[in-house]
């Protein structure tokens, strides 16, 4: 057949080499991957950052506000030890006191963003440079002068009250739009996720398309050449590698193809070569049988029934070798006709009535199923092979069953022996050409291996199926079907 190396070629989309395609495959599944967490990151630094940036400023108001609450009243502690007093010593202290709710006043002025606050802090500031000049150290007031500031006073710890409800309320509220934000980033996420693992998903789907096509592609051809079948193997397509293991595959096929014809053309001419001479001498013993040529005493004639048994076991054998050439050469099917099971099988035991007369072996028919639609020609021979390796291997005074039923509108037949039975390591082997189980009878003629092999081409060109089955107290059983006719 003609080479197919025109049609390995590898598509545009792979690479030259089968590992570059699994590198390039696991690099392009972690780009969305590694970009994803990367992104991730980022987001989550820049919460955590809001988040730290949000501690360390509420933490300041409170504590600020808190301040400007503890220096007013520290300031008005100050100017009654000032002027009720009128201890010019402590002139500083009062001054200091005041510097102090200044400073603060001055932080949280960079401090605060709301509007009330600021509008709060304003107030504050007016009214404590509004108040100092009247408590300023320089002149001492007295009592009642003194105590006529005590409403400035009173304002301004009611500010500072205000002030520290509404920096704590700013708070609040900032807290509020941290935790909008916290969920927000949070969708973000999932979003991010969500698109993420179907991109990579679909990514890793048409890798591993890539990557398995042209190996399943070679399993298939693999496997096509374990059934033997020599047909054209499917085109393979995938990196250069692949395809040049490919090309490898296909000389493989086409050098057992060529090593298939060769042997069949050997099995043929063998076999007609062998022909010739085999009619000369299965004459020869004819002639002599007859006592043509003379009187034979009992030894001569028991050496004549030898040769004549020989030679007919030759003529068999040549003859399997022709019908397996055949088989495997043409594939045309004769047709098939009604053929009456009970019939064919009368006519095939009295082809083997003497080994089973010779062996006292029994053979037990239960035809429920009488008609096949086969070749009869055909049906002899899977008849005759079975039952011939059927009284080879079975005991003396041994039984052989034939049974056969209709089966979901099948025909089945079962042809069942009590030798030895198949070992469970042989039984998927008993249908290859020229096979030869490990346990042979010692009495008998070694087979030519090929006699269930064409049961199974005979079966197999007809849609059915034959296998071994356990059917006690039979130690071998073979299951053979026919399909309905159509």
């Amino acid at each position: 057949m003609p080479p197919i190396f025109t049609r390995m070629l590898p598509g545009p989309y792979y690479p030259r080499s089968f590992t570059i395609l699994v590198i390039v495959a696991m690099g392009v599944l972690t780009v969305p991957l590694a970009s994803g967490l990367i992104n991730a990151i980022h987001i989550l630094q820049g919460v955590v950052d809001t988040q730290r940036q949000f501690t360390r400023s509420s933490l300041a108001i409170t504590r600020d506000v808190r301040l400007v609450v503890e220096s007013i009243n520290e300031l008005q502690r100050a100017a009654g030890q000032y002027h009720l007093l009128q201890d010019a010593d402590f002139a500083s202290t009062l001054r200091m006191r005041y510097e102090d709710l200044r400073a603060q006043l001055n932080r949280l002025d960079t401090q605060l963003v709301d509007t009330p606050s600021r509008v709060t802090l304003t107030q504050l500031e007016t009214r404590s440079r509004a108040l100092y000049p009247q408590l300023k150290p320089g002149t001492f007031l007295d009592s009642t002068q003194f105590h006529t500031l005590n409403p400035s006073f009173d304002v301004l710890h009611t500010s500072a009250r205000t002030l520290q409800s509404q920096s704590d309320a700013a708070v609040q509220q900032e807290l509020l739009t941290l935790e909008t934000k916290v969920k927000s980033t949070r969708q973000r996420l999932i979003v991010l996720a969500l698109a993420l693992i179907p991109l990579t998903l679909v990514l890793a789907t048409v890798f591993s398309w890539m990557i398995n096509r042209p190996i399943k592609q070679l399993k298939a051809s693999i496997q096509q050449l374990g059934r033997a079948n020599l047909d054209p193997l499917p085109a393979i397509s995938g990196p250069q590698d692949m395809i040049e293991l490919g090309r490898e595959i296909d000389w493989l096929r086409q050098r057992l193809q060529a090593l298939e014809e060769q042997k069949l053309r050997f099995l043929r001419h063998v076999s007609h070569e062998l022909k010739t001479p085999l009619a000369s001498l299965r004459e020869g013993v004819g002639l002599l049988s007859d006592e043509l040529a003379g009187n034979l005493n009992t030894g001569q004639r028991s050496i004549v029934e030898i040769m004549d048994s020989s030679s007919r076991e030759l003529q068999r054998r040549i003859e399997d070798l022709l019908r397996y050439s055949n088989l495997v050469r043409d594939d045309t099917q004769p047709p098939a006709t009604p053929q009456s099971l009970p019939d064919v099988l009368t006519t095939v035991l009295a082809r083997h009535q003497l080994p089973l007369n010779a062996r006292r072996i029994q053979v037990d028919t239960h035809i429920a199923a009488t008609t096949l639609h086969v070749d009869r020609s055909q049906l002899e021979t899977i008849l005759d092979n079975l039952l011939s390796n059927a009284i080879k291997f079975s005991p003396e005074d041994g039984r052989i069953l034939v049974d056969s039923a209709l089966v979901n509108g099948s025909v089945t037949l079962w042809v069942c022996d009590q030798g030895r039975g198949i070992p469970e390591a042989e039984q998927s082997q008993i249908f290859e050409p020229f096979f030869q189980g490990a346990h042979q009878p010692d009495s008998a003629i070694k087979g030519s291996g090929l006699g269930l092999s064409i049961v199974r081409e005979y079966l197999l060109d007809a849609g059915g199926q034959i296998e071994v089955i356990a059917r006690p107290p039979w130690t071998t059983c073979f299951r053979l079907t026919w399909p309905a006719p159509s």
